[in-house]
Formats: C-alpha cells, sequence, structure tokens
C-alpha cells in the first residue's frame, strides 16, 4: 500500500482535524501514514500514538502568526484592511521557511503521496513536490467563482492570505472541502479536482466525557470562543453575562490560549474549561453560542443543535451566514454583539421550533455520511 506524508504545520484551529480524520482512516484502509508539523501537532496526536517528524520550534505556527498579526496591527494602526497584506507577506516567508525541513522529509521517506492543509498549501507548493498532493480545505468552498463574493465571507485581515490560498490551490492535484455541499449553499460549481468530503472537522482526540453532563439539572448550553487566540473573549463575557440569570447550565470553553482568569465573572450556572469535547458537550446541550468557526458549527449541525453565532473574523462571517441560510442559527454581528443581543438571540432561538427542526433534519443526513472514508478514497485515488 502507499506511503502517504501529512502536512500538519499547526495544532490549533480548525486544520488539524480534517487532516487527523483523513490519516486515520487511510491508515484504516492500510496505508502507512507519516505526519510532520510542529510541536502543537505532536501533542495533540500524543493520544494517538502517532510518530511525529516535529518541525524547529522557531516554526511553531501559533507563535508566528500571533507575531505577524500584532506586527502588521502596528504598523498599520489597527487597519485591518492594510494589515491583511502585510500578514499574507509575513506567512508566506513563513511557509518558504518550512519548506525546507518538509523536504528533508520527502527526501527520506520517499512518500507516494502528500496531504496538507490551507496553512499548508504554500510550503508543501514550495517544495515543488515530484509526488501528487491532495489539500483539504477545513472550511466553505475556497476557489475561483465562490457561490458568494470572498469579501463578504472573510475577515478583512485574512483576505489577502485566502486569496493567496485559492490560488496555490492550482498546483495541487486534489482539493477536498471537508464541509457539507448542502451548508455551502448547495454550490455546485466545483473545478474538476475539487471535491466535498463533509465535515472532517467534527474529528476529536479520544477523551473521557466530563462526568458533570450526565449530573440532573436545567439544559446545557455550549459557549465556545476560538481555539486560537483572537480577541473574543468580550463573545464569552457577554454571552455569560447574558445567560447568567437563564434557566440553564452552561460550558464555556476558552481553548488552551486563554485562561479562565480573563473572564470578567464566573456565573454560578456556568463551567469554565480551557478545553473540553464539544461533541460531549453537544451530545447534551440544547444550543451553541460561538464565534462561528467552522468545525464548532459543524460539530452542531452533525448534533442537531440550533445555534447563536457571533462571527469574529477570519472565514467566520462566511460560516455564519451559511448557517443562517439553511435555517439552523440565528446571527448577532460583532459590532453589536452585547449581552442584550445575545441575551434576545437566544430567547428567540430557544423558542424557535422551526429552527431546532432544521437542526435535527440537517443532523440526520450528515449522520448518514462517512466523511473520512470519502477523503480516504478521494486521496487514495491518486497512489492506488
Amino acid at each position: 500500500m502507499a506511503r502517504i506524508l501529512i502536512v500538519a504545520t499547526a495544532g490549533a484551529g480548525g486544520d488539524l482535524p480534517p487532516l487527523v480524520a483523513a490519516g486515520l482512516a487511510l491508515r484504516d484502509r492500510g496505508h502507512e501514514t507519516i505526519f510532520i508539523g510542529d510541536a502543537a501537532v505532536q501533542r495533540g496526536l500524543r493520544s494517538l500514538h502517532v510518530d511525529v517528524d516535529v518541525l524547529p520550534s522557531e516554526l511553531d505556527l501559533g507563535p508566528r502568526l500571533a507575531g505577524l498579526v500584532v506586527d502588521a496591527m502596528q504598523a498599520t494602526g489597527g487597519d485591518l484592511g492594510k494589515a491583511g497584506p502585510l500578514l499574507q507577506r509575513g506567512m508566506t516567508v513563513w511557509a518558504h521557511d518550512v519548506a525546507e525541513p518538509i523536504s528533508a522529509v520527502i527526501d527520506r521517506q520517499r512518500p507516494s503521496s502528500i496531504v496538507t492543509s490551507l496553512f499548508g498549501v504554500e510550503a508543501v507548493d514550495a517544495t515543488c513536490p515530484s509526488v501528487p498532493w491532495t489539500v483539504i480545505n477545513s472550511t466553505f468552498y475556497v476557489g475561483p467563482n465562490p457561490p458568494r463574493p470572498v469579501e463578504e465571507d472573510i475577515g478583512p485581515r485574512a483576505l489577502p492570505l485566502i486569496r493567496r490560498y485559492a490560488e496555490l490551490l492550482e498546483a495541487a492535484d486534489l482539493v477536498l472541502h471537508a464541509t457539507d455541499q448542502v451548508f455551502d449553499y448547495g454550490f455546485t460549481a466545483l473545478p474538476s479536482r475539487h471535491h466535498y468530503v463533509g465535515p472532517l472537522g467534527i474529528w476529536e482526540p479520544p477523551q473521557q466525557r466530563p462526568t458533570f453532563l450526565d449530573e440532573p439539572g436545567a439544559p446545557w448550553v455550549l459557549v465556545s470562543i476560538s481555539s486560537q487566540r483572537q480577541d473574543d473573549i468580550k463573545l464569552a463575557d457577554a454571552a455569560l453575562e447574558a445567560l447568567a440569570d437563564e434557566p440553564v447550565r452552561v460550558v464555556v470553553t476558552l481553548g488552551p490560549e486563554h485562561e479562565p482568569s480573563e473572564l470578567a465573572s464566573h456565573p454560578p450556572n456556568a463551567r469554565i474549561e480551557k478545553t473540553v469535547s464539544h461533541s460531549a458537550v453537544l451530545e447534551r446541550a440544547v444550543l451553541l453560542v460561538g464565534h462561528a468557526g467552522h468545525g464548532t458549527v459543524m460539530k452542531a449541525l452533525w448534533h442537531g443543535k440550533p445555534m447563536v453565532l457571533i462571527p469574529w473574523g477570519r472565514d467566520q462571517p462566511g460560516v455564519a451566514a451559511r448557517a443562517h441560510a439553511l435555517g439552523v442559527a440565528e446571527v448577532v454581528s460583532r459590532n453589536d454583539a452585547t449581552a442584550e443581543t445575545i441575551g434576545a438571540a437566544v430567547k428567540g432561538v430557544m423558542a424557535n421550533r422551526e429552527m431546532g427542526r432544521n437542526a435535527a433534519r440537517h443532523s440526520a443526513r450528515l449522520r448518514a455520511t462517512n466523511p473520512p472514508a470519502n477523503a480516504a478514497v478521494l486521496i487514495e485515488s491518486l497512489v492506488v
């Protein structure tokens, strides 16, 4: 069978779970999978006993990206639109730095094929691979002639970067979009090498379900902010204030980049966690309140739970717009997000039976699919 190198440059955010889901499915089909990534990738895969070729620490994407964002914002006086090109150029430098150790692994391992994510596309392209390679895009369709203007779907600071990645996708032999075609406005104009495979990003590492979820009491609500640092701690604060007097119990997940002490208050009906299985919470929850990260939204849809979404940046405006169009979410704009507006949206969604039925219907549809197997079969077609 084939030896497949999986270039997973980042362990936080939505890029890693789709790659792992596809990699495990390939391994189940008898292929040898080899990972290369930063230290965060190694930590994320430790429970799976997967060996990772670890990139030099100075190439860790999390700190590099955070530093580029800070530098770009300082250089432009906080102008998101002007910061975008600076961020994109900095990420190109990073990608070419990363290409060197990736090339060394390619020379040593001699893979039959390479799989990477959007964050890895420029780095892999810079190695000029001699074997077929695949990009797994962790969000809605990225590429030529999208179903909605990209300016409406992507935050201004991330826009030049996404446009750059969209261009580089043309060099890949295969592009897999780890989303649901129905969710993506039923888009049918995919280029020939592009395919929808379903929500690969719902994959989570094996972990024990928190016992507190089984304790009797009021319904659970999941409040989630980005696992990659963005300034959305205000979202968690506003949601906690909005839900403090409601007849619900709240689980807030802050991600590894934040500490509970950053929150303004800890209401008695809330549990504050850095990380916990979103799927485990959503199995028990009645609602998601979140930043409209694609992976979290797909998990809520998989579990048939309606949502209140406050898109903060990156691809989140496009994710929120699609969830709203599907009839499963109420959207509150970032500029209007207060305890009052979030609270009103929560009340509206919880009273909206049609929204609940829509979420349940799409859950049943998605659960009849097998996204990892879909991805594995397509990747396998390049080498078998």
